[in-house]
């Protein structure tokens, strides 16, 4: 026998309060995620669906087309980016909440580390939680800024971390 329907019941109130009666959902509990660099193949392979899944969404709505998610795959195993996810091991499968990708990039006078792109949900909760960390780590790899060339969504988030605008990426396509 199928389970029987939830029932939702209309509140008899004035408008701006009317809702609906029924179980409300609660916020998830983001503290079961752990930060964890994808440095090997095997943890790599073993989070990469569940991280694919949140960056797929930067990167539709924010690359443009410099790179898709086979790419960064690919960079990743190839050592040219960096992966961290806030991932969660309690169920049959892992669950990825958030995912950042990171790229050095080699100038001069100092190393700067890139946000290359970043998905899934719970930055506030990240951020405050664990940005000083990736900071740390960075210093500590010869890092003396982090950058991102951004879209507006993806510089509102950065700016919750401590980004702050430098240049204005420009750009001109030269197909006919």
């Amino acid at each position: 026998m199928p389970p029987k329907p939830l029932e939702l019941k209309l509140v008899d109130s004035p408008p701006a309060t009317a809702g609906l009666v029924g179980p409300v959902p609660k916020p998830e509990d983001l503290s079961a995620y752990e930060p964890l660099f994808l440095s090997t193949i095997e943890l790599l392979d073993r989070y990469w669906p569940q991280t694919a899944e949140v960056l797929q969404p930067c990167i539709d709505d924010a690359m443009h087309g410099e790179m898709t998610i086979d790419d960064i795959y690919a960079f990743i195993r190839a050592g040219k980016m960096y992966c961290l996810a806030w991932k969660n091991d309690a169920g049959e499968l892992p669950s990825v909440a958030m995912a950042i990708i990171l790229q050095l990039e080699a100038y001069p006078q100092y190393t700067v580390m890139n946000v290359t792109a970043l998905g899934g949900r719970g930055l506030d909760y990240f951020g405050e939680k664990y940005w000083k960390h990736v900071c740390s780590w960075a210093y500590m790899s010869g890092v003396r800024q982090m950058q991102s060339s951004a879209s507006p969504a993806m510089t509102r988030m950065l700016k919750k971390l401590g980004f702050k605008p430098v240049y204005t990426t420009l750009r001109m396509g030269l197909e006919t």
